[in-house]
């Protein structure tokens, strides 16, 4: 499984029974991003109550609207919900914008939310661009849905040693 830049949230515990959205590189950065967004502004002061409400509302719905276009099973709902999620990371760009400008949000903090930011809206726009060539090429299986796959192991097999394919040494 790809993971964004070293993505932080595949250490909890409930990272293991999410859907296949949790492979997806938009969301796993949209995770980190809202994670981010959470920890700069728990240190707002009081007056900007609303401003942090605001951005951890905006951060926090990008993900959830990918994780819900996803588990709909059906391509133009996911479409839609991956719009909205873009919806939310512009609403979220606007926010940032007031922080930087208020001098709430400085140097190496505001540069991590940009780039983490920027990272988002790349794969996020990836993810739309994708699902829409699927829609035009009429390749979409709707039988893919949130149907994930057993995995092929056991709690027997952790015994049974490894071994590389031929040809390939492990030195």
């Amino acid at each position: 499984m790809a993971k964004y830049r070293g993505y932080k949230g595949h250490t909890t515990q409930t990272y293991r029974k999410l859907y296949g959205y949790r492979n997806l590189l938009p969301w796993q950065a949209a995770d980190d991003l809202a994670t981010l967004v959470h920890d700069t502004v728990i240190g707002f002061e009081h007056r900007y109550y609303k401003l942090a409400n605001q951005m951890l509302g905006s951060a926090s719905s990008v993900k959830a609207n990918i994780a819900e276009g996803y588990c709909r099973n059906a391509l133009g709902d996911y479409i839609r919900f991956s719009e909205i999620a873009r919806g939310s990371l512009g609403e979220l760009e606007s926010q940032i914008q007031d922080c930087e400008r208020w001098g709430l949000v400085k140097g190496t903090e505001l540069e991590q939310l940009i780039r983490l930011y920027g990272d988002t809206t790349y794969f996020l726009e990836q993810l739309i661009k994708g699902l829409r060539a699927k829609r035009k090429e009429g390749t979409w299986d709707r039988n893919m849905g949130v149907k994930e796959e057993a995995g092929e192991y056991g709690v027997g097999e952790a015994d049974v040693p490894f071994t590389l394919p031929d040809g390939i040494n492990a030195s």
